[in-house]
């Protein structure tokens, strides 16, 4: 019944079908919108993001082709996140000044990598730029909930990637492989990352640990997890950065 209800609502674009395949779905906006309603909390309301996502959600419906070999979900997840994002950063609540320091901090992350062959630790970071190790640790608990965000555009990015390449020449194997091309980057900068970077981050995406979580788990504190999280996203962003553009 699902295979036809697709082909029926394509066949004829009529829009109760479309309503019912909407409906169908529902629970993508649901769990994509509480997940980024935690990690961005005080920034936007609850209402406002499932709002939004269910725009993205009806606008998935309308354009996904079920001829081709893409599971709806996967393909309108992308697109509710990538939409979220998106309406997350119109909100501008990240002021100018602690954006533009923490690309300054990018841009030295970036140098110190190619020069060094690996990643800095926060100190190498803090004698590029000539500051304080605390003052670096700063920006990036300032720019904390920014760089989530700036990681997951660049993720939505190298998945939109695929997505791209797919609507326009549909070539299933290189889809596939650039998929798993953007997973194997992934692997290999979060195996790049010190040892408790690597813990805050696999706690926090895979164990779905919150901050104060966290902090308990690592016997640290809140702030300094964040610290921690915040350089590990700058330097996986980087990472995926690099591979999306080339």
């Amino acid at each position: 019944r699902y295979a036809a209800l697709w082909a029926n609502y394509k066949a004829t674009g009529d829009v109760t079908l479309r309503n019912e395949l909407v409906m169908m779905h529902t629970d993508l906006v649901e769990i994509t919108a509480r997940k980024m309603y935690h990690m961005f909390m005080g920034k936007a309301q609850l209402e406002d993001i499932i709002s939004n996502g269910m725009i993205a959600l009806i606008k998935a419906v309308e354009s996904f082709d079920p001829t081709r070999d893409v599971k709806f979900d996967t393909y309108a997840s992308i697109r509710i996140r990538g939409s979220v994002i998106d309406y997350l950063r119109g909100q501008d609540w990240i002021p100018r000044t602690a954006r533009e320091k923490i690309k300054t901090v990018e841009e030295a992350c970036t140098k110190l990598r190619n020069r060094l062959g690996r990643e800095p630790s926060c100190s190498e970071i803090a004698e590029e730029l000539n500051m304080k190790e605390s003052s670096v640790g700063m920006i990036l608990s300032e720019a904390y909930t920014y760089n989530i965000m700036s990681l997951e555009e660049t993720l939505n990015e190298g998945m939109s990637k695929s997505f791209d390449i797919e609507d326009k020449i549909n070539p299933l194997p290189q889809v596939l492989l650039l998929k798993k091309e953007l997973r194997k980057v992934l692997g290999e900068a979060i195996d790049s990352l010190s040892e408790k970077e690597r813990l805050v981050t696999t706690l926090f995406y895979y164990e779905g640990l919150k901050v104060k979580e966290i902090a308990e788990v690592m016997d640290i504190s809140a702030s300094r997890v964040c610290q921690i999280h915040s350089l590990a996203l700058v330097k996986l962003k980087s990472r995926l950065k690099d591979y999306i553009n080339m």
